[in-house]
């Protein structure tokens, strides 16, 4: 049988991708019927949420429609899994009576907005789902311009620490781990000093198209400022910063064979939040860790640099 969402996008216009996580049988067929009535509209249905967050795991939506009274997650908790899970997609919370306590907090854990199924009908139904994506959007472009790292497209400092506090609040919530990596460019002073701020530019957007091929795409990366980097490492155990610092290894000898390439050392540290045994951590603490961790890595770093320019001398 042929994909809907493909049939959807025939014609020219792509389809408005829709997830719909309803257990109600009856709830899920009404609102496909409503939906289907535009000929523009793809609809993919689970009835858990584990099976809505394992589709969106594997593909892209541009809206989610969320029944708050799922058996394995009632309530706004789904908000926050479907938040935590996807970010990037606004969410129209479902309810069967008439909660403004619940719609309120729903709204508060980032739902765009909320219906009453027994009062929603087509005309209704297809304006939440339009205005809802277009809210989304517009606070999305909004957000950038004051999150975003100009030079290098990465979040900003404080794009950083707002992420990445509410990533901590959800990995309370749900016991999740975090990891983060602090990285330090070495020897930007001196690329400054001998080749000139031009090319200091281009290793900072270096050193960020690096980190973007070393971590996943639900990782959280920034520059905070001058030569400083972050990476908030999502749902990430302790072990995994074995295998990130090996892929930064590979990913930063593969920039430095360009030929032509301004050449890039890294200094890199790592910490782990556990959410089941050091809940009360801070943010700023985990932070304060990589950061003494990626120091220890660049004094060793300088050190050997220094004994190399040595024995340089000594061998001229």
């Amino acid at each position: 049988m042929a994909d809907p969402c493909s049939l959807a996008g025939h014609g020219g216009l792509s389809p408005l991708k829709i997830l719909l996580i309803e257990d109600s049988i009856a709830d899920a067929q009404l609102l496909r019927l409503l939906l289907h009535a535009d000929p523009h509209v793809c609809v993919t249905t689970a009835t858990r949420l584990a099976k809505g967050l394992a589709h969106l795991r594997r593909d892209h939506y541009d809206l989610v429609l969320l029944d708050l009274s799922l058996p394995d997650a009632p309530g706004v908790e789904a908000v926050h899994r479907v938040t935590y899970a996807a970010r990037e997609v606004p969410i129209v919370a479902l309810s069967a009576a008439q909660d403004e306590e619940l719609a309120i907090a729903a709204l508060r854990e980032g739902a765009q907005d909320w219906l009453v199924k027994s009062e929603i009908d087509r005309a209704l139904l297809r304006r939440v789902v339009r205005y809802a994506c277009e809210r989304h959007r517009l606070m999305a472009a909004l957000q950038s311009l004051a999150l975003m790292d100009t030079l290098t497209g990465l979040y900003n400092r404080r794009g950083f620490l707002i992420i990445a506090e509410e990533q901590f609040k959800l990995a309370r919530r749900t016991g999740h781990s975090l990891g983060l990596a602090f990285v330090d460019l070495d020897g930007m002073k001196r690329i400054n000093d001998e080749l000139g701020h031009e090319f200091g530019d281009r290793a900072l957007v270096a050193t960020a198209r690096i980190l973007k091929s070393t971590f996943r795409a639900s990782d959280v990366i920034a520059r905070l400022g001058g030569d400083e980097f972050v990476v908030l490492l999502v749902a990430a155990s302790q072990t995994v910063s074995h295998r990130i610092r090996k892929r930064l290894l590979q990913a930063l000898a593969k920039h430095n064979r360009i030929p032509g390439s301004v050449p890039v050392s890294l200094s890199a540290g790592f910490a782990h939040f556990n959410a089941l045994t050091s809940k009360h951590r801070t943010l700023e603490e985990v932070m304060m860790e990589a950061d003494q961790a990626m120091y220890i890595e660049k004094q060793s770093h300088h050190e050997s640099r220094t004994v190399q320019e040595r024995r340089a001398r000594e061998d001229a």
